[in-house]
């Protein structure tokens, strides 16, 4: 037994649990009412009446001591099931100490109360920080294993230049060159990855920020039209009133730069990218269409897990990490929305994008 074991059983042995507390509260409570109140009451009996015959105040004392009794079991049972949730709660938090990844949760347990609400909370609490450790280790995981070859391609033309490689200007200036790209690379993956995991933290409870999906939509596709001159950009805008959406400005044009970055990074002699607005009742639909390679269903299934690369070779040499999209579904979701693709191998992509409208809500307006 380790020493958190015996320290767990000390506590336990010397522990005075609230159930008995509560118990023993209300049994003594009705012992010092109810003496109280027989001595007030054989006062004033022996006032008007006289004094009391031993025998009545024999069996008054009998009804004093087996009321305690029973207002003490009683107490024992009430407290048993009002405390019931409280255990529960004690136990899903020591599954949690013990294994941090835990599948064990607090059920609710009888009426709506404050018990309800805590138990709620602590397992909301519990799948959030569960969310961080998965995301953290995820993290550490694709970051070592995506670091791994720009790493070694770096430390082999170091240890190339420090044998001999320094003396020869041209393998010198082919190393440095070569190293110095494989750190930008390292610096880009870095960077999103760490994108990646802010996008699965967003406390979406506690976003305010309102943003105007068209003059975003339409300041992302000016901006395209002018860094990207050798393309042909279109937008078909066909919103009849403003689509607000409850979304930092700054992720949805981080959305819409990833989906056209992708369009025009994987589009081939048909430079045409279309973009699309539209609305339903209750959701605003993004759509973005390249006329490029296109994919494989099977490559379609596989496009926004991390770091999948269609062409590994191709995509690296285009400067992809194979985190972009992930980064936009990753933010889309956090928002309540979904992402979906439609692509057909050598005719070309459609990433569309569902965020729900933001309604504006009475209290609000007031």
């Amino acid at each position: 037994m380790d020493n958190n074991e015996k320290e767990t059983t000390k506590k336990a042995v010397r522990r005075f649990s609230l159930r008995w507390q509560l118990a023993l509260g209300m049994a003594s409570g009705f012992f010092v009412i109810f003496i109280v109140f027989a001595l007030l009451l054989s006062g004033l009996i022996k006032h008007h009446y006289g004094a009391l015959p031993n025998e009545v105040i024999f069996w008054l004392w009998v009804i004093i001591a087996f009321g305690g009794l029973a207002i003490f079991i009683f107490a024992l049972i009430l407290t048993k099931v009002i405390l019931r949730p409280v255990r529960l709660i004690e136990t899903t938090i020591e599954a949690f100490e013990d294994d941090p990844m835990t599948e064990v949760r607090a059920s609710e347990v009888g009426a709506n109360d404050e018990f309800s609400d805590l138990t709620r909370i602590l397992n909301r609490t519990i799948d959030r920080l569960q969310a961080l450790i998965s995301a953290q280790q995820q993290f550490v995981s694709d970051v070592s294993h995506e670091l791994r070859t720009p790493v070694t391609i770096v430390k082999g033309h170091m240890e190339l230049l420090n044998r001999w490689g320094k003396d020869d200007p041209e393998v010198l200036e082919d190393s440095i060159k070569s190293s110095l790209a494989e750190v930008q690379r390292m610096e880009t993956l870095i960077n999103e990855m760490l994108n990646l995991t802010r996008a699965e933290q967003i406390p979406v409870d506690n976003v305010k920020e309102i943003t105007d999906v068209g003059g975003t939509m339409h300041r992302v596709y000016d901006n395209f039209k002018m860094i990207r001159p050798d393309f042909s950009f279109t937008l078909d805008d066909d919103l009849s009133t403003k689509a607000r959406v409850k979304i930092r400005q700054d992720h949805m044009e981080q959305i819409l730069i990833i989906l056209a970055d992708n369009a025009v990074k994987y589009s081939l002699d048909r430079h045409e990218i279309h973009f699309a607005l539209s609305q339903t009742a209750n959701r605003v639909e993004i759509g973005v269409q390249d006329f490029g390679e296109g994919l494989k269903p099977e490559d379609a299934k596989r496009v926004f897990d991390r770091f999948y690369r269609v062409d590994k070779a191709r995509s690296r040499a285009k400067g992809g990490t194979g985190l972009g999209l992930s980064i936009a579904q990753r933010l889309v979701e956090a928002y309540g929305g979904t992402i979906a693709l439609e692509s057909a191998e050598g005719s070309g992509s459609i990433f569309t994008v569902y965020l729900p409208l933001y309604v504006e809500e009475k209290n609000e307006s007031n």
